[in-house]
């Protein structure tokens, strides 16, 4: 049962971190991304910081759960420090849920991995 509930945690996660993905790549591609504009200013640079942070992290985390659920969920945390607050919007609430389901899945696997090597 547990690694059922493993499975699914793991690929609801990956289909939603993928979309995102597809999401920002199309809002990038669509509004024309300038380089120099994601460095103007010091808020601007980190704010464009945390967000490269989250999409490293979705990344990462096909290969590394833990890692990469940690990776967005510290970039949206340094997000919301920096915006002062961020909205659970159509991007930043699932972002939050697939860095959750990602560390839930490293923790489930851990577990399962610890119980075999115990038994």
């Amino acid at each position: 049962m547990e690694r059922q509930i493993l499975t699914v945690a793991r690929w609801t996660a990956r289909l939603v971190g993928t979309a995102i993905l597809a999401l920002i790549a199309a809002l990038a591609i669509g509004e024309g991304v300038h380089p120099a504009r994601l460095f103007e200013t010091l808020p601007v640079t980190l704010l464009t910081i945390a967000m490269l942070t989250m999409l490293v992290g979705i990344v990462v985390a096909w290969k590394w759960e833990r890692i990469g659920g940690i990776l967005i969920l510290s970039g949206l945390a340094f997000f919301a420090i920096v915006n002062h607050g961020v909205k659970l919007s159509l991007v930043f609430g699932p972002m939050l849920a697939v860095g959750l389901l990602y560390l839930g899945c490293g923790w489930l696997k851990n577990k399962a991995g610890r119980r075999s090597v115990n038994s």
